[in-house]
């Protein structure tokens, strides 16, 4: 028998958690089924892809070759089924990720200068999972995505859009909430949060990596979601690195510059070769503002 789709969607879920419980949650399915359904694909397979004990779950040398082929084979049948589907009509719609909800407000002049150059193209929103770096694209999830980075690019096409500072978020009774500014060893000093990403430039990028001089950072917490870094952030449970716009709201929180901190570029990007007119013509919206904005900077 064949592998099916069924299975592949059963070990993404399982190498992305590396849980079963967690993985059966966001397909939801009991447990047993999900084991069931990893069992099918190793016996058709014939080889083991999930290491799986009592404490721990890990993907095997052959899983770790499996899982990006998996991705993509996924991702091209998911948008196999949204291009036939968009054939069937006269309108030409395009899903449009979010690694975070506050860039909606961001990218609000790409959508009104893609409505007024393309009135027919639909585009639909999707908030993407925050461990994602590529707002849905790797699982094909949406069309265009509004990304920030540095992160694994492999397969995408980038347009720089613009950069922001970042700094360090700090619960308000911090000892960094009253400074105009801290240095960069101040901050590798501090515990910080981990996130179970499976992107590692950018897990670096969020926690330092590169200015700790080979030292691992001291871990205080995990985190999932943005609320839930916030909160432990509040807390007091450690600092993170962010960019003002995610703190400026938020009571309890402060955010402090970060002396010779690298900014933090952002972009839209797409999948190489996705020549569909909703994502050329999206990409053209944000590159015909992107260069409004560069031109009506100061020199």
């Amino acid at each position: 028998m064949d592998v099916e789709l069924r299975h592949l969607r059963a070990f993404v879920a399982v190498a992305e958690e590396l849980s079963f419980t967690r993985a059966a949650v966001r397909l939801h399915l009991v447990q047993q089924a999900l084991s069931a359904q990893i069992g099918q694909l190793e016996e058709r397979l014939g080889v083991q892809v999930v290491e799986r004990t009592t404490r721990r779950v890990a993907l095997t040398d052959a899983g770790r070759e499996l899982y990006p082929r998996a991705v993509a084979i996924l991702a091209a049948v998911e948008e196999a089924e949204r291009a036939t589907r968009a054939a069937a009509t006269e309108r030409v719609e395009v899903v449009l990720g979010f690694v975070a909800p506050l860039d909606v407000g961001a990218m609000q002049p790409v959508l009104r200068r893609l409505a007024e150059d393309e009135p027919g193209i639909e585009v639909t929103v999707r908030f993407a999972d925050l461990l994602d770096p590529s707002g849905g694209l790797r699982r094909g999830e949406s069309d265009v995505a509004k990304v920030y980075g540095p992160f694994d690019t492999t397969g995408l096409e980038l347009l720089p859009l613009w950069t922001e500072p970042r700094g360090v978020a700090v619960g308000a009774t911090h000892p960094f909430a009253a400074r105009d500014a801290i240095t960069i060893d101040e901050l590798v000093a501090e515990p910080t949060f981990d996130f179970p990403t499976s992107d590692p430039l950018w897990r670096e990028f969020w926690t330092a990596t590169a200015h700790r001089r080979g030292r691992p950072p001291l871990i205080a917490a995990q985190y999932r979601s943005l609320d839930a870094l916030l909160e432990a952030v509040r807390a007091g449970l450690g600092v993170h690195l962010m960019t003002r716009p995610l703190v400026r709201s938020t009571s309890g929180i402060t955010w402090v510059p970060v002396e010779g901190l690298e900014p933090l570029e952002h972009f839209l990007a797409w999948r190489a070769g996705d020549e569909r007119p909703g994502v050329a013509a999206l990409a053209a919206a944000a590159r015909a503002v992107a260069d409004d904005l560069a031109g009506a900077a100061p020199s």
